[in-house]
């Protein structure tokens, strides 16, 4: 038994731990001022923990989870390095929050990972198009704002271990979710396509062989209708199966006066289907087969218009005021485009606004333990999504601008993995090959004020890949870990694009049918090479310090969006990073304090960039120079005592660019990122309040903190596209039974009612700006049973 040490012997610890961290920090270049003032405060306490509280168990055990949860933080394992390791012993700057966390706050989308954890962005944008569920991440300030498939992603989704091709449908709804991690950063090396920002990745609860259930109902603002169920059944003593399903309803809050009617935009009506079978025949074989089916229906992305450019005196409503017998800004007539159809909480679009979308995946991982020094693990995954989306993005009845997407998409990946250990346990290794076959089409026609054209085409896109990556244990305190990727990245392009109406002479006249570009494949093929060194040293069992340097990179591709005739579509380059981090890890006072602190700094060369600006109609793509990108990360959960837990986090991000190219205009060194704030915060306090024979309640209240970002999706900023600093307080109290079978809540998020912009859009071409605001203050009860 290991004898617990006297007040006394803690506090000198104490005083040790503290000095050891001040000198890692300045070696790994973070904040030590702000860990020091978090562990002085920290360890102070510890010194005063009574004899009694060091009794409690240590392992997390349902019998003893409330004793457990007034004193210690649970033990969080990760397998970010494909083996499962304690998160606070893991050399990677990373947040993984359970889907127990996401139940206590009331959470149902994923997208709400960005009010958890520092230097992420996750938004659900509809970019140049009428996509009402399309994931836009941005991490350490890399991302991507579109989902046209001439560009990927630049933070890599995965569900299960498989990656999403595509972000169309990947604001995924919480249903069956055991845990999310944000891995911060590139992970060029173990993962499998354009990483280059960093990584979410999404786990499902496997099938075990315990027969349970749960299910809850959320009611709230807007006719909000929430309802999950899962139940997970043992077959035989070798198979078991779990199921769930989830329906989530609301009403929109954008008025739409013109619409279908009068339905409003930014409305919810999604349906969720997943079951997984796990086949578990020996001890070392497991077999897990997965599917789910997602349907989702949409009045639209909710939008308005809040002005025009004045500026913007070559745009098509310029040329329409005009016509009109006025001018751009001063216009009566009847066709007239003027501020009654600006607004902040109406869209005056006349044509038909809605998001339909149906996807569906399966995969199947096998898991097969040769030895106790290798496992072989294969996973194969199929997913598929269709959707129609449609936009009036001038939001009035006159004919400025509308856009159609008939969308789909396919993907097809295969991994074969090979993870084990050698040398008495002294060299972890992670070896395998990567194959990825996307396609699909995006028939877009689109309808402007002096044309019209069908856009889109057919894609094609294959991705081969290799990696191997190896930790060796110089000492038990000492860790080096280096890994490469060869990865090539072939994509297809088959742009079946034409024009199909002009408003003719003198202003423009092309004959109908005339071809954009000819039609036929283009191809853009990549080859490159990443690799990763990472250094890790154990200085005390509850403090470890790292530092890596790892490149990532993101292949090449096609502007889709055409509307000027040329030889060929335009394509751009690869873009990629290089990175320096280092870092510091700290688990201690007992297992109630957990702290890591990150620096980095990044190189960011090729930017790709989404750009709407005067020399083309549509927004295009290009490779808009370099930039270099510096920041921290600083997180942490403190269990106090007598059932009071604090979490938080702040992050920074400096981004900047350092050189451009001349193909932007409007663009220059000091405008910002799209969707990335310099500051990211969050703080929650909880208290368990045990009330006996009735139950355990918990009160919690969570604040996020953004500083402002340019919200044009389109890159070039505008001060009406620039959100302001803002703070969201969210508030909720859970009751639990005593024999945890029943659960009730009621919650208030953005309490302090935000009405922030989540995403706006701007073309010079057309002239209005575009907005969307968040839905402000929402209410909400919740019950639940389990068995």
């Amino acid at each position: 038994m290991r004898l617990k040490p006297s007040s006394t012997e803690t506090g000198k610890s104490a005083m040790r731990v503290t000095r050891v961290v001040r000198k890692a920090l300045l070696y790994s270049g973070c904040s030590a001022l702000s860990v020091s003032f978090m562990l002085d405060a920290g360890l102070g306490h510890a010194a005063t923990i009574s004899a009694a509280s060091h009794k409690k168990a240590v392992s997390v055990h349902k019998a003893t989870r409330k004793a457990i949860n007034a004193t210690r933080l649970e033990e969080v394992t990760v397998t970010a390095r494909r083996r499962s390791e304690r998160i606070e012993r893991t050399p990677i700057s990373m947040t993984t929050v359970t889907g127990t966390q996401f139940t206590e706050r009331g959470i149902t989308s994923i997208a709400k990972i960005q009010d958890m954890a520092p230097n992420i962005s996750f938004g659900n944008v509809a970019s140049n198009s009428g996509v009402a569920n399309a994931a836009a991440v941005f991490i350490r300030g890399i991302g991507q704002t579109d989902f046209s498939f001439g560009v990927d992603p630049g933070v890599g989704m995965y569900v299960d271990g498989v990656y999403v091709g595509s972000p169309v449908g990947a604001v995924l709804n919480m249903v069956d979710i055991a845990n999310v991690s944000v891995l911060r950063g590139p992970q060029g090396t173990l993962f499998g396509r354009n990483t280059i920002g960093g990584a979410v990745s999404v786990s499902s609860l496997t099938p075990n062989d315990k027969l349970s259930a749960k299910a809850d109902v959320k009611y709230g603002t807007a006719n909000r209708i929430n309802a999950r169920l899962f139940f997970n059944v043992p077959l035989t003593k070798t198979l078991a199966a779990n199921f769930s399903v989830g329906s989530f309803m609301q009403d929109g809050y954008v008025n739409a006066p013109y619409q279908k009617n009068q339905r409003k935009l930014g409305n919810q009506d999604t349906q969720v289907y997943k079951g997984a079978l796990r086949w578990h025949p020996i001890d070392k074989l497991s077999v897990v087969l997965r599917g789910d089916w997602t349907r989702d229906r949409s009045n639209g992305a909710p939008f308005v218009t809040t002005g025009v450019n004045p500026s913007a005196t070559s745009s098509m409503i310029a040329l329409n005021n005009n016509l009109a017998g006025g001018t751009y800004t001063n216009c009566s007539a009847v066709s007239c485009y003027n501020s009654r159809y600006y607004s902040k909480n109406t869209n005056y679009g006349s044509q038909p606004d809605y998001s339909n979308m149906t996807n569906w995946s399966t995969s199947a991982t096998v898991d097969y333990e040769i030895s106790h020094y290798l496992d072989l693990k294969s996973i194969t995954a199929y997913r598929k999504t269709v959707g129609q989306f449609a936009q009036d993005r001038d939001g009035s009845p006159i004919g400025i601008n509308y856009v159609t997407d008939h969308y789909q998409e396919k993907q097809f990946s295969e991994e074969f993995q090979a993870n084990g250990r050698a040398l008495n346990n002294k060299l972890h290794y992670s070896t395998g090959v990567y194959y990825f076959d996307q396609s699909g089409y995006d028939v877009n026609p689109t309808q402007f004020y002096i044309l019209s054209l069908m856009s889109g085409g057919k894609f094609k896109d294959k991705n081969y890949a290799a990696y191997a990556q190896v930790t060796y244990s110089f000492t038990k305190k000492l860790n080096v870990t280096a890994g490469v990727r060869y990865t090539e990245d072939d994509k297809t392009f088959i742009p079946n694009q034409y024009y199909t109406h002009t408003i003719g002479a003198p202003i423009i006249s092309i004959p109908n049918g005339t071809r954009i570009v000819p039609l036929k494949a283009y191809h853009n093929n990549n080859a490159r090479w990443t690799p990763m060194v990472n250094i890790s040293y154990q200085f005390m069992p509850e403090l470890m310090g790292y530092t890596t340097f790892s490149q990532g990179f993101k292949g090449g591709g096609f502007t889709q969006r055409l509307t000027n005739i040329a030889s060929a579509p335009p394509s751009f380059r690869p873009e990629s990073v290089n990175t320096f981090e280092g870092g510091l890890k700290y688990y201690g006072l007992n297992h109630r304090l957990r702290l890591s602190a990150a620096g980095f700094f990044t190189f960011y060369d090729d930017v790709q960039l989404l750009v709407a600006d005067a020399t083309n109609i549509g927004p295009y793509y290009t490779n808009a120079g370099k930039a270099q990108i510096s920041g921290f990360e600083l997180e942490g959960q403190y269990a106090l005592g007598d059932g009071w837990t604090v979490n938080g986090s702040v992050g920074m991000t400096d981004a900047h660019y350092t050189s451009l190219t001349a193909s932007v205009q409007g663009l220059n060194l000091n405008s910002m990122f799209v969707l990335v704030s310099k500051w990211t915060g969050n703080v929650g306090i909880s208290k368990r309040i045990d009330l006996g024979s009735y139950g355990v309640i918990t009160p919690r209240v969570d604040a996020m903190y953004r500083s402002r970002y340019n919200a044009n999706l389109n890159a070039i900023m505008y001060n009406t596209l620039i959100q302001k600093k803002y703070i969201t307080v969210n508030m909720s109290a859970r009751w639990v039974s005593t024999n945890e079978r029943y659960n009730f809540m009621v919650g208030l998020d953005n309490a302090t009612n935000e009405k922030f912009m989540s995403w706006g859009s701007y073309s010079g071409s057309f002239g209005n700006y575009q907005k969307s605001f968040d839905r402000g203050r929402q209410w909400y009860v919740q019950g639940g049973v389990s068995f």
